[in-house]
């Protein structure tokens, strides 16, 4: 079974890879009331950049809510 660090960082491949359908798949599957914040915080480890930091969150928040507000 995947840890909670596993699960994000596949959610977070997802978005990079543009597969943005799926990557809602699996915040709703596995994650969803405790991924917001665990996803800032895999973020702040990943990227010293708070720019990419922001992108990334930016990005996956937007495209989550654009997808389920269909």
């Amino acid at each position: 079974m995947a840890t909670k660090q596993d699960q994000i960082e596949e959610i977070h491949n997802s978005l990079v890879n543009g597969q943005r359908l799926q990557m809602v798949a699996q915040i709703d599957d596995q994650l969803l009331y405790e991924f917001w914040d665990d996803y800032r915080k895999y973020l702040e480890q990943l990227y010293t950049d708070t720019k990419s930091q922001f992108y990334y969150f930016a990005d996956a928040v937007i495209s989550y809510h654009r997808i389920k507000n269909r």
